[in-house]
């Protein structure tokens, strides 16, 4: 028998605003093979959000990401979805995450299919403009083949959550 705990992981320090994605994420707001098709994920994962988060109108945040991704798709080459819109009443920043791991297809990028899907809602403030910058980066960094491929065998969205945070104090 050890009298020792062991230790936890904890995050590596971060710079004055940057956020932890982990820090942003709830098991409530982990969705594990979600819906086949990308607009259905993204309303199932906005809806995730909301009923996470308390978020209002989630009709309305479903559109406004859905308007988003019509114009230009997030998908990065890595299998990673980074939906986002930024919006005017919220005080800060909220985010869920969709994990799919038969990989869906992004109807305008058919060769990539998505993985994982971190979808995130920021202010929309001047003062929070350079954070949602700094966030897309983070994620973008963060989530790469690796932690992806560990997170389309994540049991459950307790195990999914512990996998980002070692990511993230690495």
């Amino acid at each position: 028998m050890s009298w020792f705990k062991k230790a936890e992981p904890q995050p590596a320090p971060r710079k004055p605003g940057q956020i932890a994605v982990s820090g942003l994420l709830t098991e409530k707001a982990v969705l594990l093979d979600g819906p086949a098709e990308k607009p259905a994920l993204l309303q199932a994962l906005v809806e995730r959000a909301c009923e996470a988060h308390g978020l209002p109108d989630c009709e309305a945040l479903v559109k406004k990401v859905l308007e988003r991704e019509d114009g230009i798709s997030t998908t990065l080459d890595t299998g990673l979805s980074l939906p986002h819109a930024r919006l005017d009443a919220l005080p800060d920043f909220k985010a869920a995450l969709a994990i799919a791991p038969r990989g869906i297809p992004d109807p305008k990028q058919p060769e990539l299919k998505i993985k994982v899907m971190f979808l995130f809602f920021s202010p929309n403030k001047q003062e929070a403009f350079v954070q949602h910058l700094h966030l897309l980066r983070t994620v973008s960094s963060l989530f790469q083949p690796e932690l992806i491929a560990q997170l389309t065998r994540a049991g459950s969205p307790k195990a999914a959550l512990e996998l980002i945070k070692a990511a993230e104090s690495r």
